[in-house]
């Protein structure tokens, strides 16, 4: 999984998605605004539950986000690594070669 902990291109994926994150997702006035109901949402559901309750839910949305983000390294890993090979081939063919080599 991703995370602050993670080396070499892991690392690079990370530190690139926490970029994007910082500096196009959150300021983005789509992506609040569709946050916001969620979280209204949330609020009004944690304040009805019980303190076990409210853990249990804690402990649900912590592993739900985890499951999440193993999906979006698996992408992110996919397309960064198949990025690699359309760019190869684009300058294979740029470069007018006639025999490819993979």
């Amino acid at each position: 999984m991703l995370s602050y902990k993670s080396t070499g291109i892991k690392k690079l994926i990370f530190d690139r998605i926490c970029q994007i994150d910082e500096a196009i997702v959150e300021e983005d006035p789509e992506y609040k605004k569709l946050g916001e109901r969620p979280s209204e949402l949330l609020e009004l559901i944690a304040a009805k539950l019980s303190p076990e309750d409210n853990k249990l839910l804690n402990e649900y949305d912590d592993k739900y986000f985890h499951q999440i983000l193993r999906r979006d390294e698996l992408y992110y890993s996919r397309g960064l690594m198949e990025g690699i090979i359309l760019c190869y081939w684009v300058l294979t063919v740029g470069r007018g070669e006639k025999e490819i080599e993979v």
